[in-house]
Formats: C-alpha cells, structure tokens, sequence
C-alpha cells in the first residue's frame, strides 16, 4: 500500500554500484537482496490483506486450526503499519547524510505523498461505502511521525513502547468516556459528516487510529535504522521479535486463561477473545459490508467495569488496540521483516523463484487499490460461508495479484499508481 519510489531508487543505486569496481561484490548482492526483501514483506501483508476481506470469516471448533486461520486478520495491517514507518526513513534519505536542499526536497515529497494518501483513502471510502480503507490513516501516520525521523534507535524504541502502552489505555478511556472534544469534533468535520475518516476517527476512533497505530510506525521506523546486513543485528531483531509476539499473545493467553478459566482460549493468538470482541472485528473484515461501526463504537455499549471489558482489556484480539495486541504484532511483523531480508539477502535461487511475489510487493499501493475494488465484485464471505469458497476467492485474488505485476514488471519498473504517486510528488524538486 505505500509507494515504493525510494525502493526502485535504492535499486538503480545498486545496479549502479555494479560498475564500481571499488566495491565489494557480496554486498552489492546483500544490498539488493535486502530491497527485494522488503518487497517480499510488503507481498505478505497485501496478501494477508485479500485473506482478511474475503478469506473464511468464521471460527472453527479445532483450536489449532483455528488459530492458523486466523493469523492474517489485523497483523497483516499492522505488518503494513511497521513496514510504512520503515518506507518512511527510507523515502527521507535513509541513514545517509543528507544535503540540506535534498533533505527539505524530500520532506516536501513525503508531505505530497501523505495528504495524496489522505486524499486517495477518503475517496474510496465514499465510494466504496466502507470503513475498511486504511490509506488515510497512512497518510496522517507519515505526517505525524515525520518529525522524528532522526531519532536514534532507542529514542524510537521509548516511543513506540508508549504508543503501546499508554496510546493504547488513551484510546480505551475514549472509547468508553467519548470525551466532548472528540464528540464536537466528529461532529463538525464535513468529512467525517459525508461518511468517510476524518480527522478525529483519523486519530481516535476509526479502523486503525493513530493513537494506538502510531506504535506500529515508530517500531518501523526504528527498524530502518538498523544495519539489516550484519548478522547480529538480524538475530537480535529475530530475538526481540519473538519474545515481543510470545510477550504479547502469550501473556494475554495466560492471564485471560487465570482469570477466565471457563473461557476458552481467551483472547490468544488466534482467538478473537470476548463476545464483544467476536462482534466488533466484523467492521475490520469483512468485505464491503458498508458498517461505518468499530471497536470504539462496540466499547461506549460496554460497562467499564464489567468482566466482558476486563476480557477485552487482556485480549490480544485483532483491531482490539489493546497494548497486548500491539506488542504481538510488532513482534511478528519484526519476525516477518527479518525472516524475509535474511531469505533473499543469503540465496540467489529464491530471489529469483519469488522475484513474481516481490514484484507485487513492489507494486502494492495499486494492488490495494485494484483489491478493493474487486471486492465489490465478489460474494461477501462475513456471514460465514463455505470455507473452500472463500479460501478460492483468496487464492484467485493473489494468482490475479501475482500474474498482473509479474507481467508488468517486465515492462516498467513501477506500478500504474506508483507512477502517478512519482508523478505527483515530483514538484517537491522545484523546492529551493
């Protein structure tokens, strides 16, 4: 879903490096296998994406098969999430020194590039009658986080923690006291009155709110700091991604199986935890259902001091902007980076069988798009339908995805709408 510029631009760098006899051989290949990595991520998330909207909705009897099915619905948006923070220092120059014009050249792009996405997003979800667009909140997500792109690792580190953990509780106290400044200001956006995200569902309320959300950016961000070629860094990253995913869905298994040991599995890796949370993750998805309803709306239904909302608070349930669920997914989406890097930077044979699915990793700003589209077209799976219906939805929806930006790729070097985003943004050059 974000555009991929600096991706291609740090690809050109690379081939370009090839005719420099001064630099080491394995590293031009590390460099590049490290770009094609990210794209490989990116291709996860947008397929975990098509899974989420119209893969099987239902929850099965067998745990573990269950929470196998479950795996994609909300970490493949936060996986996005931590990837955009990540595309973020990227499209900012990276870790390199940068010139001051050529620095406030790319401030200026990024800031084109994030009101076009909060443009974009509000678009089609006028159009397409959904809640479940996620562009806009990207584009608030970059302006907000733009200003701390210089941050050391640990700075970084401190803020996305917070976001976690404190961002988190805010939004909860929100969510059930719906303060009078976040009341007057629904009320008098034009935006969020015509039924798409303005900038207090942006912030507080909607799918994905920034409050919450911006934890996802910050841990991304943060990961683009770090030298992913060396190999401790790796381990380290696979470490404290491992034990953040075991910290988050673990803990909250544990304590919601003490706590509520006639529950069931709780709210655990798999499982969507509470009643209430069963009945709020339809909004995030579903298909196009046309629900404008989210997990703030289902909370402000809920006593604060009930059991059920004891439950949620423990849960690590998706789209549930609970701390446990943010720390499992930074943890997985760091798992999933890292693995994905370490793959295509060490082998030559699988950065050329997967080179199909990261050329739709590279192109997955206009795969959103076009997926959301055809959602239209096809069958809504939220009232629970045949299981091999839906998963031949979804398999259709990424042979489609895969084919189409194979074939395209063969021929230009960007998608259609990563051209246009190019396009668009390049009057940041006449910055002076």
């Amino acid at each position: 879903m974000t555009d991929t510029d600096t991706v291609r631009s740090e690809r050109m760098l690379v081939r370009t490096d090839r005719e420099t006899p001064s630099e080491p051989k394995p590293q031009r290949g590390s460099a590049f296998g490290r770009v094609l990595g990210l794209d490989l991520a990116r291709a996860l998330a947008i397929f975990g994406m098509f899974y989420a909207h119209v893969g099987p909705m239902q929850e099965f009897r067998n745990p573990v098969v269950n929470t196998i099915m479950q795996i994609p619905h909300g970490r493949s948006s936060a996986l996005f999430a931590v990837l955009a923070g990540l595309s973020l220092v990227l499209l900012a120059g990276g870790r390199r020194q940068l010139p001051a014009l050529e620095r406030r050249q790319r401030i200026v792009k990024i800031v084109i590039r994030a009101v076009l996405l909060i443009a974009l997003g509000t678009v089609l979800t006028l159009w397409l009658h959904t809640d479940i667009v996620i562009l806009a909140f990207y584009g608030l997500f970059f302006l907000l986080a733009l200003p701390f792109v210089r941050c050391g690792v640990k700075t970084l580190a401190v803020l996305s923690a917070s976001f976690a953990v404190v961002g988190s509780v805010v939004y909860y106290w929100i969510a059930m006291a719906q303060p009078a400044f976040v009341t007057a200001l629904n009320a008098h956006d034009p935006i969020t009155r015509m039924g798409a995200d303005g900038f207090g569902r942006l912030l507080f309320t909607g799918l994905y709110p920034a409050l919450p959300w911006l934890a996802y950016i910050f841990a991304g961000v943060a990961i683009a700091k770090l030298d992913l070629s060396a190999k401790w860094v790796r381990v380290g990253m696979a470490s404290v991604g491992a034990g953040l995913a075991l910290a988050g869905y673990g803990l909250s298994w544990v304590l919601l199986k003490v706590l509520f040991a006639g529950g069931g599995m709780g709210g655990g890796f798999g499982s969507s935890g509470s009643s209430m949370a069963s009945s709020s993750t339809g909004s995030g998805s579903s298909g196009m259902s046309g629900s404008s309803g989210t997990w703030s709306d289902s909370l402000s239904e809920y006593d604060p001091w009930s059991s059920d909302m004891l439950q949620f608070l423990l849960s690590a349930s998706p789209h549930s902007g609970t701390a446990f669920e943010l720390l499992g997914n930074i943890g997985i989406a760091m798992l999933v980076i890292v693995g994905s890097v370490a793959l295509l930077d060490r082998s030559a044979l699988a950065r050329k069988l997967l080179t199909p699915i990261t050329a739709a990793g590279a192109m997955s700003l206009t795969l959103y798009v076009a997926h959301l589209w055809a959602l239209n077209h096809v069958p809504s799976n939220s009232d629970g339908g045949p299981v091999t219906e839906a998963l031949a939805v979804w398999g259709w929806f990424c042979v489609v995805g895969i084919g189409f930006a194979f074939v395209w790729s063969r021929w230009f070097k960007r998608g259609p709408l990563e051209y246009a985003m190019q396009w668009a943004t390049s009057p940041a050059k006449l910055v002076r």
